[in-house]
C-alpha cells in the first residue's frame, strides 16, 4: 500500500460541501485517528451508529472525493466487500471560489459536532469542566479576543499548527482519543458596521 499523505488541504467547493455532514465528518475522524487500519462498511456503520444500509451513500461520497480509499476488496457470497481507510492523516480547509467558498456549511457542521460531543460527554460524566479534573476527563474551552499585529497572528497560527502536527504524529490507537477544534480568525464587523463585535445581552 502506498503511504498516505500526511496532510491534505481541501479547498474545492464540492469537497467542502461533501464534508458538511456530521456522519461523514465522524467517519473521517474515526479513520484518520487510526490511519493504518482498514474498515468494512458494517464496522463503520456500527462505530458511527447508523444503519448499514445508510452508510454506503456517505462512504461513496467520501471515496469519490478522495477522502477515503479502498484498501482491499473480497467477495463474500457473491457480494464485493470493500475495506476502507483514510485517504490522508490530517485535513486542513481553505475557501473555494465564491462568497463563502463552501466553508459556511462545513464550519457550522464542525462546530455543531464538537458542541454535541462535549455536551454529551458532560451529561454522561465522561467529560468534566473543572480545573482540578483528571487530565483524561478534563475539557478546556477557551475564548478570547486580542488586538495583535498581523505578523504576530501569523506566527501564532504557524506555531499552533506545528503543535497539532507534533502530537498527531505520535498517534497511537491504543491511547484515548481527544477531539480538537481550532479557529483563529479576524473578528467580523458588527451588523451596524462599527467594526466591534456585538455585545451579548445578559439573561
Amino acid at each position: 500500500m502506498e503511504p498516505i499523505p500526511s496532510r491534505r488541504v481541501v479547498q474545492d467547493v464540492g469537497t467542502l460541501k461533501a464534508l458538511a455532514d456530521p456522519i461523514r465528518l465522524t467517519v473521517l475522524e474515526l479513520t484518520m485517528s487510526d490511519h493504518r487500519r482498514s474498515w468494512t462498511a458494517k464496522e463503520l456503520a456500527s462505530a458511527v451508529r447508523v444503519p448499514p444500509t445508510k452508510i454506503y451513500y456517505h462512504l461513496n461520497t467520501l471515496e469519490q472525493h478522495g477522502l477515503l480509499e479502498v484498501r482491499t476488496t473480497r467477495v463474500i457470497n457473491g457480494i464485493i466487500e470493500k475495506h476502507y481507510g483514510a485517504g490522508q492523516k490530517m485535513l486542513s480547509y481553505e475557501s473555494g471560489p465564491g462568497p463563502s467558498g463552501g466553508m459556511d456549511e462545513l464550519i457550522a457542521a464542525m462546530i455543531d459536532q464538537v458542541r454535541d460531543n462535549i455536551v454529551a460527554g458532560i451529561r454522561s460524566g465522561e467529560i468534566v469542566a473543572a480545573r482540578d479534573a483528571p487530565d483524561e476527563t478534563r475539557v478546556i474551552v477557551s475564548h478570547a479576543i486580542s488586538s495583535v499585529p498581523p505578523a504576530q497572528a501569523g506566527e501564532f497560527r504557524r506555531r499552533l499548527l506545528e503543535l497539532v502536527e507534533e502530537f498527531h504524529d505520535g498517534n497511537d490507537p491504543a491511547n484515548p482519543s481527544y477531539q480538537l477544534l481550532i479557529a483563529l480568525h479576524p473578528v467580523a464587523s458588527a451588523p451596524n458596521g462599527s467594526g466591534k463585535p456585538a455585545e451579548l445581552d445578559e439573561q
